[in-house]
């Protein structure tokens, strides 16, 4: 994923660069009319007109570089790996002060883009850290970060301009005026990581997307607190008027206390508030058997709770309504016992074979729990719901133990499976990000896409055992493409003709551990060989003007493929609502597969893969039922093959729904 952020980044830098290359220019000669110094005002000359005529080569090198310095800091990021340390106090000591000035200005301009792009740097660092499974991700771990774009297109221009003279020269305009604009490349970031269902909303909402990790609980908290606050704000408003609260023992509680609970009618609380004397009621007693009549009707509405168990719940309303009357936090807190019990009958009641009828254990324990509840004997309120809430909890708990056994040799092999997969993709993405420059030759290209991804593959597999491997395959990697590139210079040959028989070395060993030995594998070496022969056979004593002209048609060439490979390149599928909903699911939900001759199947969610691409379903007696990719449930429910049937939360998401309609209610009235 992070990769594929890479690529976006940098096509995003690709569709400025001109402008900013102009910008640059005109900045620089700018600079030589207005400077005093005549040296300083010649370079700038000559430097605005070399990027002005020429600034095809410092689009390509820095292109390269700053691809190198995200797959860097992304490595840093993933993996791990330690930064480099500051230096101390004594080593600065030893620094140049020319090298010190330009520290300093490239870290007065990196704040300037902080803080110009402080929210959408806010909004990646939470969505990286969501997606990485950590706590925080601070603006220095941000592989994104402004510093990191300033100091690549700066390595790239003292490579484009080798005088050293001219190096800090452009430091003073790496600014937000003429620098590329870091605010279009950030939000292209977001706009991917949301797409992705990675934190859509980073403001609470109910309906935000739920993670797996620390980050996720928080976010989970975060909406749970925005409904606790609109529901305290429902109470608040309805508090103030002169009828007294059945608090205490007296009014509606009292009345309560001397109801026939003894049927399971779905309509017990209407019927209560409509028995009730005009002004009898206060406001919050009002508010309390609405919002309670709106999670009871949920349930009695629900098609998938079978009439048995809604009948069970059904006994439950006085006694919840006594328990909310009592204790308002069975509105605020999704861990009260009594919402609890509600919520975990509703989904126990969804996997409840009918057909074993109401001699089944789990109807017997279910049964038993409502009845302890019904037969209060005045005890400390909640304490009936809270070991009937235990003891059905404790049920299932050893029903999914008993269970668990049955699902540990698939587990196991969807992890695995998992893993691979995830190489897989990895893999691709490190040699997509070197092809895509579109410099590499075509056959060492065709061989990176066939041969090196299953080195990679398998290095990525195994790099938590044995990080070593994955660096040494994509190190040899980086030779093989460094080797094939024009060495203009002795020197470059020299270091070509020393390094070359460790990089073929390396290339062998590896082919020969993934098994490739047919004709193929002699027929590249072959074609390595002659390419490696034409570099240092190529003539070197070539003219200034003539390099550049073959640098710009290697230029052409390279953008010609490069955008020959995106063309030819699959789009990405968009993930759509489909992919949130599975993405979205818990371990435990209830959901429900339409075969083609109609038939209906209940199973169970029993497994979640770390990664949720993988998803073990079981039926209702707890047996393995089938497994199924992520890409194939979303495309599922896309077909209106398979739906929800329950998860946790029903008590949370009838009050969610009472609130909404509530609202619509009040702002039709105004109207």
């Amino acid at each position: 994923m992070l990769q594929q952020l890479t690529g976006i980044a940098l096509k995003q830098v690709d569709a400025q660069f001109a402008d900013f290359s102009a910008r640059l220019s005109a900045a620089l000669l700018e600079y030589s009319d207005s400077s005093g110094d005549a040296r300083q005002a010649n370079l700038s000359f000559n430097l605005g007109n070399l990027l002005k005529n020429h600034g095809y080569p410092f689009l390509l090198l820095a292109n390269e570089g700053l691809e190198k310095a995200l797959r860097h800091e992304i490595e840093l990021l993933e993996h791990g790996a330690a930064r480099p340390a500051s230096r101390r106090a004594s080593d600065l000591a030893l620094v140049p002060f020319a090298e010190m000035d330009n520290k300093v200005l490239m870290g007065s301009s990196a704040r300037l883009f902080d803080i110009e792009q402080a929210d959408q740097l806010a909004a990646l660092n939470s969505r990286l850290a969501c997606l990485l499974q950590r706590d925080t991700l601070s603006v220095a771990q941000n592989p994104f970060r402004p510093e990191v774009f300033l100091s690549a297109i700066h390595a790239a221009w003292c490579v484009f301009t080798p005088d050293a003279e001219a190096h800090p020269l452009i430091l003073p305009l790496l600014r937000p005026a003429i620098f590329l604009a870091l605010g279009p490349v950030l939000q292209a970031l977001n706009d991917d990581l949301i797409a992705h269902g990675i934190l859509p909303e980073l403001v609470s909402a109910y309906r935000i997307c739920k993670s797996s990790g620390n980050l996720s609980a928080a976010t989970r908290e975060a909406s749970q607190q925005a409904l606790r606050e609109q529901l305290r704000q429902r109470f608040e408003t309805t508090s103030g008027d002169s009828v007294a609260s059945g608090r205490g023992g007296s009014g509606l509680l009292g009345q309560v206390d001397t109801l026939q609970v003894n049927s399971p009618a779905i309509n017990q609380l209407a019927r209560l508030r409509s028995g009730m004397a005009p002004g009898s009621l206060s406001r919050v007693d009002e508010t309390t058997i609405d919002l309670l009549s709106q999670v009871f009707d949920a349930v009695f509405g629900d098609p998938h709770i079978p009439q048995e168990i809604k009948e069970l719940i059904g006994f439950l309303q006085m006694p919840v309504l006594k328990a909310a009357l009592v204790d308002q936090e069975f509105f605020y807190s999704d861990a009260h016992p009594a919402r609890k019990l509600i919520d975990l009958l509703a989904r126990a009641g969804i996997g409840w074979d009918r057909s074993k009828g109401t001699d089944d254990p789990l109807y017997r324990t279910m049964k038993q729990g409502v009845d302890r509840v019904r037969n209060d004997d005045g005890g400390e309120p909640g304490q009936h719901f809270a070991v009937a809430l235990g003891e059905l909890e404790s049920y299932i708990h050893t029903e999914e133990k008993a269970a668990a056994s049955a699902l540990e040799a698939p587990i196991t092999k969807a992890l695995q499976a998992e893993k691979i997969r995830m190489a897989g993709r990895s893999a691709r993405d490190d040699v997509a990000v070197r092809i895509r420059t579109g410099e590499v030759t075509a056959f060492v290209e065709a061989f990176l896409e066939s041969r090196w991804v299953t080195v990679l593959t398998l290095a990525h597999s195994i790099r938590d055992e044995n990080p070593d491997v994955l660096t040494n395959a994509i190190r040899t990697m980086d030779d093989l493409l460094w080797s094939i590139k024009p060495k203009l210079i002795p020197e470059q040959r020299r270091e070509l003709i020393a390094r070359l028989p460790m990089i073929l070395a390396m290339l062998n060993k590896w082919l020969t551990v993934i098994k490739w030995d047919d004709a193929d594998r002699l027929r590249f070496f072959a074609d390595l060989a002659e390419c490696h022969a034409s570099i240092v056979r190529a003539p070197i004593d070539l003219s200034p003007e003539r390099q550049v002209e073959i640098a710009v048609e290697v230029a052409r060439k390279a953008a010609e493929h490069r955008l020959d490979l995106e063309a030819r390149a699959a789009p990405e599928p968009v993930p759509d609502q489909f992919v949130a909903t599975v993405d979205q699911l818990q371990r435990g939900a209830w959901l429900a597969f339409v075969s083609e001759s109609g038939e209906t199947r209940k199973v169970r969610l029993a497994w979640v893969s770390p990664l949720h691409t993988l998803y073990i379903f079981t039926n209702d007696r707890r047996e393995e039922a089938f497994s199924m990719p992520a890409d194939v449930l979303a495309h599922q429910f896309r077909e209106a093959r398979v739906s929800v049937l329950a998860q946790d939360g029903m008590v949370e998401r009838a009050l969610v729904r009472a609130l909404d309609q509530s609202d619509q209610t009040m702002a039709e009235d105004s109207a």
